[in-house]
């Protein structure tokens, strides 16, 4: 059988979750905030960030705004200890996906994540969709809804 890349299995998960999504593959990569909003012709803010932090209770996701860094001293009270980011080994064993590809949801097994209310401010916000040249455009509200992510303020 073969191997099922992470763009196919992304989809997939998010069917499974009653979430359609329009994928899109851009050439010229997705891999960064701004490559990505560069490639979409968003707003940087507009981009959602799928970042996994080890916390006390163990990996957690933090959706941040593309313009916007995680403040882990502010991530770390609101999770009730301190925490830092994922090394690249560590994001794809939670998640799933390689760094750069990460969606933020349809992982292996559900994370508790926090959504940066920064992202709240627009229409639609833009994730990755399993590899590091795909996005995808979706709600805010809708992406709350299939997340279960609490919205947080954690940024600089």
């Amino acid at each position: 059988m073969a191997k099922v890349g992470g763009a196919e299995r992304f989809v997939v998960a998010a069917r499974e979750l009653g979430v359609d999504v329009d994928a899109v593959t851009y050439p010229e990569g997705t891999r960064t905030a701004a490559d990505a909003a560069a490639a979409i012709g968003c707003a940087l803010s507009q981009i959602c960030k799928s970042l996994l932090v080890i916390g006390p209770e163990g990996p957690l996701l933090a959706l941040t705004a593309g313009h916007n860094r995680v403040d882990l001293d502010a991530l770390g009270v609101l999770v009730g200890g301190e925490v830092r980011m994922a090394d690249a080994r560590e994001a794809l064993a939670s998640t799933g996906y390689a760094i750069g590809g990460t969606p933020p949801f349809g992982h292996p097994t559900p994370l508790r994540t926090l959504i940066d209310t920064a992202l709240l401010d627009h229409a639609v916000v833009y994730g990755a969709a399993g590899t590091p040249d795909r996005c995808f455009p979706i709600t805010p509200p809708d992406l709350l809804a299939v997340t279960g992510a609490e919205p947080a303020r954690f940024t600089r």
